[in-house]
């Protein structure tokens, strides 16, 4: 036999060979359907593929396919001063995920650690801030490809009571990191306000941020303040008047792409209210009342991807299916301070 028809015929072709022979539009489909981690491995295989893998058209479709199809996963940080992330999917939260992901730990042998604090988290992107005795360091990371990135320009910013918030804004294709002090100025009035803690950190709807503050000289009214990390301005959206006082517990979200409020009021029903038409406080509709529950037996604590309803009871974590009617229970504690991060398996990263 000839020895060079056997070596082509028994030639094994290298990976990136058969991988650059598909069309690129056949080969681009395939690739969005692999997990971010493994595609991030792949760029290292040859040049065109790294090139495929880059760029942002990619990077965008792979991210709306993982939004659209994931099994929800749900980060929980668990308070302030434990570096510590659980991990548990939505469909069956009864089960965590040991060694999920691993919070990226700030070591510096001339600091002393004294807590984290997360921010925000958006489009696979979990925003948060280490806190050490000469200050406050803000770091970016993606855990889907174990990337990291730090904001030193940050790293001295005030108090603890100093409150930041994080967002994507898509009309300049751009993340965005807002600083919240006690005081907001809103269309040229000073309101001194009361700040209400988000629970489930899903920053941003149609590029804004949101915040729930208590407002007016008693303190007694409370408003969302809407910050367009676009054209950078504050706007005021008035709450149902209905939920609109200190009694209620309110908590702010977006469900089924609408902003959307949770309330509950001592001794009667919890409510859910969809904003229809953004910015009309008149177009809020009542969308769901949990008629089993009460106030007394549960708190809000916000929303899942999969238009699902956190809440705590007797600080245990539950989500409620609204169209099954049925409540399922994270088997944990949840401390004061824990805080909820709906993970999505993501490419996109940042140039610094």
């Amino acid at each position: 036999m000839d020895g060079s028809l056997f070596q082509r015929k028994h030639r094994r072709p290298t990976m990136a060979t058969t991988i650059e022979k598909l069309p690129d539009h056949l080969l681009s489909n395939i690739l969005i359907r692999v997990p971010a981690r493994t595609l991030a491995q792949m760029r290292s295989v040859s040049k065109p593929l790294n090139a495929l893998l880059s760029q942002p058209s990619f990077i965008q479709s792979h991210l709306h396919r993982s939004i659209k199809t994931n099994h929800e996963i749900l980060l929980l940080f668990k308070h302030f001063r434990s570096n510590e992330v659980t991990a548990y999917p939505s469909r069956t939260p009864h089960l965590e995920l040991p060694n999920f992901v691993q919070l990226p730990i700030y070591a510096d042998p001339n600091d002393s650690y004294i807590g984290h604090e997360l921010i925000g988290a958006v489009n696979g992107l979990i925003c948060f801030r280490y806190v050490t005795d000469i200050g406050c360091f803000i770091q970016i990371w993606n855990p889907s490809i174990s990337a990291l990135f730090e904001l030193p320009e940050l790293a001295l910013l005030g108090e603890l009571r100093i409150k930041f918030r994080f967002g994507f804004d898509p009309f300049n294709d751009d993340y965005k990191i807002v600083r919240i002090s006690e005081r907001i100025d809103v269309e040229l009035l000073v309101y001194s306000s009361i700040f209400r803690e988000d629970k489930v950190c899903g920053d941003g709807h149609d590029g804004r941020l949101h915040w729930l503050f208590f407002v007016g000289d008693d303190q007694d009214l409370e408003r969302i303040v809407a910050f367009d990390l676009g054209a950078e301005t504050f706007s005021q959206i008035r709450l149902p008047v209905v939920v609109n006082n200190m009694d209620h517990n309110n908590v702010l979200g977006v469900l089924g792409g609408k902003l959307c409020l949770m309330s509950c009021l001592k001794d009667h029903n919890c409510e859910v209210w969809l904003m229809n038409e953004y910015g009309n406080a008149e177009s809020w509709a009542k969308h769901h009342v949990f008629s089993q529950f009460s106030a007394n037996d549960m708190r809000p604590f916000g929303f899942t991807l999969r238009n699902e309803f956190l809440f705590a009871s007797f600080e245990v974590l539950s989500i409620y299916d609204p169209i099954a009617a049925k409540v399922k229970s994270f088997m944990l504690k949840v401390e004061g301070d824990a805080k909820i991060v709906p993970y999505v398996d993501s490419l996109v990263w940042l140039t610094p």
